[in-house]
């Protein structure tokens, strides 16, 4: 039986899992100076290197699991904002607002650090599906607006949304960027 600083086995089980992901967000985050690996992970997270395959199976299942739980956050944040629009026009605008603001907030960094990182094929295309998970959200709220071409404006939407992330940092104030791309997405919302 395990040593356990918690009430109980599962939420144990539970804590040390979560502390596996922020450490493993972290090391992502180059918050830490190290790649991600089995022996930084642990180390982050105060285990011996060997008991992190008692909670994960590989590093890319770790990662996929920092990623969902990002993604979910994320997500749900843009559902919830869009859903609470009192007009389809509002409810895209919505998301162009929440995707950008959570970007100012810094919660693409995560998503951004990937890049720099030897992921497996599995846990690339669950970063795909992920974004397709969020991109549906696009989708409902451009259909819900009857264009005359909701393919062409749900891409020119987030294609603006994708460039307008890049902008955000430190150097370039959010409401400028945030600001610029809502009343950009307006005036396509008037083209269609």
């Amino acid at each position: 039986m395990p040593k356990i600083s918690t009430g109980t086995v599962v939420e144990h089980r539970e804590a040390v899992l979560s502390s596996l992901m922020d450490g493993a967000q972290r090391i992502l985050l180059g918050e830490t100076g190290t790649r991600l690996t089995a022996s930084a992970v642990a180390a982050e997270a105060g285990i011996a290197r060997n008991s992190i395959y008692r909670y994960v199976s590989s590093i890319d299942d770790l990662v996929d699991l920092v990623l969902a739980r990002g993604f979910a956050e994320w997500a749900a944040r843009v559902a919830e904002e869009v859903d609470a629009a009192a007009s389809p026009q509002e409810a895209v605008i919505a998301y162009v607002r929440s995707n950008l603001t959570q970007a100012a907030e810094g919660e693409h960094a995560l998503q951004q650090s990937l890049a720099g990182h030897a992921l497996s094929e599995s846990a690339r295309e669950r970063i795909t599906a992920l974004h397709k998970q969020i991109a549906a959200v696009l989708h409902t709220a451009v259909i819900d607006l009857e264009p005359a071409e909701p393919d062409l404006l749900e891409e020119a939407v987030q294609a603006l949304v994708d460039s307008m992330m890049q902008r955000i940092s430190p150097e370039e104030p959010a409401d400028r960027v945030i600001d610029f791309a809502c009343a950009s997405t307006e005036a396509l919302i008037s083209m269609s």
